[in-house]
Parts: structure tokens; C-alpha cells; sequence
């Protein structure tokens, strides 16, 4: 970046950063959790705070607006800000929030879980992916009597202390993680080592629909691969269980398992759930009803109405409305667009994935030099993206905004084309 550009740039996100340095004095990091993106830009070139979201548009604190694919990690299915889901969660907080008992929306949400999602029986709470996944291998332990869990090789599953094994950072250690072995993706003989050395001693297997490692290009399953470890559960008694947490209602309402042919025991949602409103579900078959019963596990916000109250009325919205047809449609224009930009250009770009969670690498950038720029490039034209994490494709990314998004994308490659080239 020529020295005008960098001076440009320092003013769009002057704010961002008067905010940032606020920030680090007060929070470790400046920024805590996942949201840090400063571990991934330069300060003065990318914006660091948002201050508020409007259908698949997000404004940072400078006022700079963005066409949004990161939709809050996932989580904004429908449009920030949409009218019906807030109205819901809205009116019920105005009867009261942390209420002594469970309110009477976790009945209906469970119901409605139960009819929609594929296989389910019943549904149990938590506020976050990294309970959801904690709550079905807790389940899966209580059911089988085994301790053992099983995960594949660069995958994610939260946050909790049996996540140490995907963790990186200081406070961790291998102890955390000890009941938990790992196996290659879409690898069968893999599988039959695994189980010929454990399958015994295994409670669960924890997969999640599809590859999607930070950073790193997305794979799909392998049916095969599906069907030999659903067999291969069968035969132990170990237990399957689908982390949906990141692509949970982006694929499919009756479950990610659903599009991708597979039949797990228990299923971790979490995400697009509530429309970013904060709120996680486990469901399980009716076999694994009494484990989950004896199982112990709280929050005090659990039971909360209001995320369920948006839940609702997200997930019916969805159902009603088409919406994850329309991620589909509009998930496919733009990933024919970035592969058209690509061969156009002379890059190797590559986009993996489902088409409503794509995840755009270039052969070659292996410490993501050329995404980066990239990234830097696309703010500064106006569509907010993560250049090592999916993009997410929501239900209010309407044809206008897919083509002003590749407007953008078609400046970002040649910039970045003439950046790299000179440095």
C-alpha cells in the first residue's frame, strides 16, 4: 500500500482504532475471543468494531457500511435486525428474563425441534456451540458407560476443556483432552484402525457435516466414508454425534446430517439457531431420552425465554419463507463469480465448500499473504469477509447484493494481483 492509500485508510477506520486503543487498556488483546481480528489485519487498514447490523449489511463504528459474509460467525441467518425474530424476542424479555422456572417457549422450541430436525426426539438447552457439544458427549458417556471420544484430525468442537487437543494458547493442557483420540477425514481404513484398536472403549464419535478447518480449504464427506462409520457405531455401541453448531440451518431445516445422507444419535446446534440471538440445542433419539434425563449440566440463563422466543420465530421464518432455497441460490451465483474472477485473472483461487459456506484459498498462499490483501481490499470497497474462515451465504443475500459483492471481489483480485506483484 502506497503511502496516500495507507493516510486513506487511517482516516476510514479513525474511530476504530481511537476504540482499539480504549480497548487494551481494559481487555486483554483489545479484543477478547474470536472476534479478535486484529490477529489477522493491520490496525489501520481494516475495521475493528462494528456498531450496528441491517439485513446482510453491517456498519463499523466510522459509519462505513459492508455487505456482510462473515453474518456474525454464522449466526445471522435471516438479517441483522430482522423485524420478526426481534419483535419476539422483545416481547418476551418485557415479561421478565432469568426467570425462576423454565418459561413455556421451551416446549414449543423443543417441539418444534422435534419436528423438524431429522431423527430427533427431544431437545436440552445451553447458551453456547461449545455447551452444545459438551451436553451430547455427556449424554453419549451417561448412555454408553465409556469415557472415550473420538474427533478428526484439525477439527473444531469449542471451547471447553476437552477441546484442548484443537485449541491452540497457553493455559491448556494435554490432561484436559485425555479421553479424546483423533482419525483422518473421509479416510475408511482410518476408521478400521480406529475402532479394530478402541471401538470398545469408545462413547462417541464427534464429526461435524463437513471439513471446514481454520485455515484451510473445506471438504465434503465421502458417502462411503458416512456409511462405513455409521456401521462401524453400530457395531461398538459407540454413539454418533453431528456437531451442527457452525452449519446447523445453512444447509438444511431437518439438520446438515439430512443433506449430506448420514443418521448421527445426537446433534449439537447452536449458531443460526436464534438469529445471533444467544442460544444453543442438542437433540438425541428417543433411545438416548433417559441418559440425557440423569445427565447434569446448568446455566443460569438456560431456561431464558427470549433467544427460544427468537428461535421461534427464526425457524419458522426460515421454513415459511424459503430462506435457506434463497442462501442456495444465491451461494451458488457467488461462488460461480469468484471461480469466473479467478480463471479470468490468472489466479489460482479455489472455493470449497457448500455453496451458502464457502471458503475462498489460493493455491499456493500458505500463510495467507495473498487473503489477506485480499480482505483489506474488499473492506475497502465495501463487503466485509474473513480470509481464513467460511463465508456465509444468509437468506437477505438478494441477487443485487451478490453482484455488488463480485464488483468488489473483481477490484480486490487486481489490486491484490498489483500489490503482491511489486512487493
Amino acid at each position: 500500500m502506497n503511502d496516500s492509500a495507507h493516510e486513506s485508510a487511517q482516516g476510514r477506520y479513525a474511530a476504530s482504532q481511537k476504540l482499539l486503543a480504549r480497548a487494551e487498556r481494559v481487555i486483554p488483546g483489545g479484543v477478547w475471543g474470536h472476534n479478535k481480528f486484529p490477529a489477522v489485519y493491520d490496525p489501520t487498514e481494516f475495521p475493528w468494531f462494528a456498531e450496528r447490523g441491517e439485513g446482510p449489511r453491517l456498519r463499523d463504528v466510522d459509519g462505513n457500511w459492508y455487505l456482510d459474509y462473515v453474518c456474525g460467525y454464522g449466526t445471522m441467518v435471516n438479517g441483522y435486525a430482522r423485524a420478526e425474530v426481534d419483535a419476539a424476542v422483545h416481547e418476551q424479555s418485557r415479561l421478565g428474563e432469568c426467570l425462576s422456572q423454565a418459561t413455556g417457549r421451551s416446549v414449543e422450541l423443543a417441539e418444534l425441534l422435534v419436528d423438524t430436525v431429522d431423527g430427533a426426539a427431544w431437545a436440552a438447552w445451553g447458551k453456547s456451540g461449545s455447551d452444545a457439544t459438551w451436553i451430547a458427549l455427556l449424554t453419549a458417556r451417561a448412555h454408553t458407560g465409556r469415557t472415550l471420544v473420538a474427533c478428526v484430525d484439525g477439527a473444531y468442537h469449542g471451547s471447553h476443556g476437552w477441546c484442548a487437543w484443537c485449541n491452540p494458547g497457553e493455559g491448556r493442557r494435554p490432561s484436559d483432552s485425555h479421553d479424546v483420540v483423533t482419525f483422518p477425514w473421509n479416510d475408511v481404513e482410518g476408521l478400521d484402525r480406529l475402532f479394530a484398536a478402541r471401538g470398545s472403549e469408545l462413547a462417541a464419535v464427534v464429526i461435524t457435516p463437513f471439513q471446514h478447518p481454520v485455515p484451510g480449504a473445506a471438504a465434503l464427506p465421502d458417502p462411503a466414508w458416512l456409511a462405513a462409520l455409521r456401521a462401524h457405531c453400530d457395531r461398538s455401541g459407540a454413539l454418533l454425534i453431528s456437531d451442527d453448531v457452525r452449519a446447523g440451518f445453512h444447509l438444511d431445516m431437518r439438520g446438515s446430517h439430512a443433506w449430506f445422507g448420514y443418521r448421527p444419535d445426537l446433534v449439537a446446534f447452536s449458531k443460526a439457531l436464534a438469529n445471533g440471538w444467544p442460544l444453543a440445542a442438542v437433540t438425541g433419539t428417543e433411545a438416548l431420552r433417559e441418559a440425557a434425563s440423569t445427565v447434569f449440566v446448568a446455566g443460569t440463563y438456560w431456561n431464558s425465554g427470549s433467544a427460544m422466543a427468537g428461535a421461534l420465530a427464526n425457524l419458522r421464518l426460515l421454513k415459511d419463507d424459503g430462506g435457506i432455497e434463497r442462501m442456495h441460490t444465491a451461494g451458488g451465483k457467488l461462488v460461480a463469480g469468484l471461480t469466473a474472477l479467478g480463471e479470468l485473472h490468472g489466479v489460482p483461487m479455489r472455493v470449497t465448500g457448500p455453496v451458502t459456506m464457502p471458503t475462498l484459498t489460493v493455491d499456493g498462499d500458505e500463510d495467507f499473504a495473498w487473503m489477506r490483501r485480499f480482505g483489506v481490499h474488499m473492506a475497502a470497497r465495501g463487503s466485509f469477509v474473513h480470509p481464513m474462515h467460511n463465508w456465509f451465504v444468509s437468506a437477505v443475500h438478494d441477487d443485487e447484493a451478490i453482484e455488488e459483492t463480485l464488483e468488489h471481489a473483481a477490484h480486490a483480485v487486481v489490486r491484490t494481483q498489483e500489490e503482491l506483484a511489486g512487493a
